[in-house]
């Protein structure tokens, strides 16, 4: 199956990523990026992340997971809604396979990235330097060294550093992990194909990218 990704902005070092369901900061250029990197792709988010940002992220497939069907679909009709987890997984893994795309992204808030932890392989962690502020939501996965010294099962592939401007209310760091042994995900080729029509020749054309893909964080059929 396609592999999981998520992004988060957090402050340093507190890790607060919210403040009554809004981002404490304003930072244009990670903005941008965020962007470049989900346009195309599917994105999973709870309620709440879509409500503060008041409507679908254009030329993505938005999912909505929520347990209660958010009346805001009426006014939304591109949105599509899972009830729990697992479809969430489902319709991103089809929209992935639709798009000829090996990875889809879970973009918040704090409980639906603790949701999807386990699923995750690769995260960009925005780390915004604003000092110490109090906020109602957290992200807390922590990427540094074990108290034991081993290893964490998470290695950084970058690492990069943006100043202060005047688009960007505070200096910020981005740092891209990826999972030392990425979590694989398996599905029956027929429940796909149950749920999308011609699904056949759609997985005969992934499954070829598959083949020719070498960076090891795909996931795969049975």
């Amino acid at each position: 199956m396609p592999s999981a990704a998520s992004i988060v902005a957090r402050s340093y070092p507190d890790k607060i990523i919210g403040i009554e369901n809004t981002l404490p900061w304003h930072l244009r250029t990670d903005l941008q990026l965020f962007k470049q990197r989900t346009q195309g792709h599917a994105v999973i988010m709870g309620r709440k992340t879509f409500d503060s940002i008041g409507k679908p992220l254009p030329k993505r497939t938005n999912i909505i997971l929520s347990r209660t069907e958010p009346t805001f679909l009426r006014e939304f009709p591109s949105l599509k809604w899972a009830r729990d987890p697992e479809t969430a997984l489902l319709l991103a893994d089809i929209e992935s396979i639709i798009s000829g795309n090996m990875k889809f992204f879970v973009i918040g808030g704090d409980q639906i990235y603790r949701v999807f932890e386990k699923f995750i392989n690769s995260i960009f962690v925005t780390d915004v330097f604003c000092g110490n502020i109090n906020g109602d939501a957290k992200f807390e996965l922590d990427f540094g060294e074990r108290d034991d010294g081993a290893k964490t099962e998470w290695i950084v592939r970058s690492e990069d550093d943006f100043p202060k401007t005047e688009f960007d209310q505070y200096p910020f760091r981005i740092t891209h992990y990826v999972r030392r042994k990425p979590f694989h995900r398996y599905r029956v080729k027929e429940e796909l194909m149950g749920r999308e029509p011609d699904f056949a020749v759609l997985l005969e054309r992934y499954e070829a990218k598959l083949e020719l893909d070498d960076t090891n964080q795909l996931d795969f059929f049975e």
